[in-house]
């Protein structure tokens, strides 16, 4: 059986990469947007990321409750059967 070829030699190789250009890009975006010095921007990097990530989370939350809530309403009016059901 032949095995699939792949960029990454292993997923936690790669994440381990991604996560350190989130990383540096944070520091850099963080430093810049606050002026603050480059240690601080270090440590503070993590938590606007953290910031950032539940921030995204939530902004999908929200439409995809919309999503649900325009399809209900559509049933309601009878409109038709919905997939998301």
């Amino acid at each position: 059986m032949q095995q699939p070829k792949t960029l990454a030699e292993t997923p936690w190789g790669q994440s381990r990469i991604e996560l350190l250009v989130l990383l540096v890009l944070t520091t850099i975006g963080t430093g810049l947007l606050f002026d603050l010095h480059w240690v601080t921007a270090l440590l503070v990097a993590p938590l606007v990321t953290l910031g950032l990530g539940l921030g995204v989370m939530a902004f999908v939350h929200v439409f995809w409750m919309m999503v649900v809530g325009v399809d209900r309403l559509g049933e309601m009016v009878g409109l038709r059967k919905s997939p998301l059901a």
